[in-house]
C-alpha cells in the first residue's frame, strides 16, 4: 500500500511531480491516465518504489517493485529537482527523512 505523499520520478528527467494523497491520484486524470513509460516510478514516504507503466482499464495502477530507495538517494533526486526548478543553494540542501524530501518537492510545486 502506498504511503502518501509520494513523488513521480520520470525516466531520464530531473523534474519530480508531487502527489499529496490517494485522493489526488484518483481524481487527477493527468496522473492516473498518463502514458507512463518503463522507468517512470512512484516513490512513497517509506522509500517504496512502484512501477507506473502498467494499466488496467486504461488507468495506471502503481505496482510495487519490491525495491526501496534510501534517504541519500531521495536527497540527490530532490537536489536535482530543485536545481531544475532554479532554486539556489542546492548543494546545502539536506533532509532528516524521506518524507521531508518529498514535502520539499511539494513546497516547490506551490511556489
Amino acid at each position: 500500500m502506498i504511503a502518501w505523499p509520494a513523488v513521480i520520478k520520470y525516466e531520464g528527467e530531473s523534474e519530480l511531480r508531487f502527489v499529496p494523497s490517494a485522493t489526488e491520484w484518483g481524481s487527477d486524470t493527468d496522473l492516473y491516465l498518463a502514458a507512463y513509460v518503463e522507468g517512470d516510478l512512484l516513490i512513497d514516504t517509506t522509500g517504496a518504489v512502484y512501477r507506473l507503466d502498467i494499466k488496467n482499464d486504461n488507468r495506471c495502477v502503481p505496482q510495487f517493485t519490491g525495491g526501496y530507495v534510501d534517504k541519500a538517494a531521495v536527497t540527490e533526486m530532490v537536489k536535482a529537482h530543485l536545481a531544475f526548478m532554479g532554486q539556489c543553494c542546492v548543494a546545502k540542501f539536506s533532509i532528516d527523512s524521506i518524507a521531508d524530501g518529498l514535502t520539499a518537492v511539494g513546497l516547490t510545486d506551490e511556489s
